[in-house]
């Protein structure tokens, strides 16, 4: 049965087992993950950023552009606009291809100081270590 509203969960991490009508989201890692909301049990992952999706959040959360599964058997194709699922019509393969092709195109036109605003992976883990030797010491722990 297709479902009308996501209900966003803020997490460090992904879990293995993702439970429906549910939009996972990793702040750390850029991403947002749930299972198509038509029913199929599709896990749908949503890559964060200026180069891809983006989320916004105002106590309900928003995601743009659409998400389209035209790739799965369901092809299933919707926004997802203050937590609710607004549904759009199927989208074809040749479709998210398309997409997929202009998105890439769109991505390499980036400026690069654009692209140098988004942190790598290890700067992502090098700020974490920092904030978390700051707050141990700013607690009186030792370093």
């Amino acid at each position: 049965m297709k479902a009308k509203e996501l209900t966003p969960v803020f997490t460090d991490y992904i879990p293995s087992e993702l439970e429906p009508e549910t939009l996972y989201i990793s702040m750390e890692f850029d991403i947002a993950v749930h299972l198509c909301a038509c029913g199929c049990g599709t896990k749908t992952v949503t890559p964060l950023g200026a180069r891809d999706w983006i989320l916004t959040y105002d106590g309900t959360v928003s995601l743009r552009p659409s998400v389209g599964n035209g790739q799965q058997h369901c092809r299933s194709h919707y926004y997802v606009r203050g937590n609710r699922i607004d549904w759009l019509a199927p989208i074809s393969a040749a479709a998210t291809k398309a997409a997929t092709t202009r998105d890439r195109a769109a991505h390499t036109q980036l400026a690069p100081a654009a692209q140098a605003a988004q942190p790598t992976w290890w700067q992502r883990l090098r700020n974490r270590f920092a904030r978390t030797r700051r707050n141990a010491t700013s607690q009186g722990g030792t370093q």
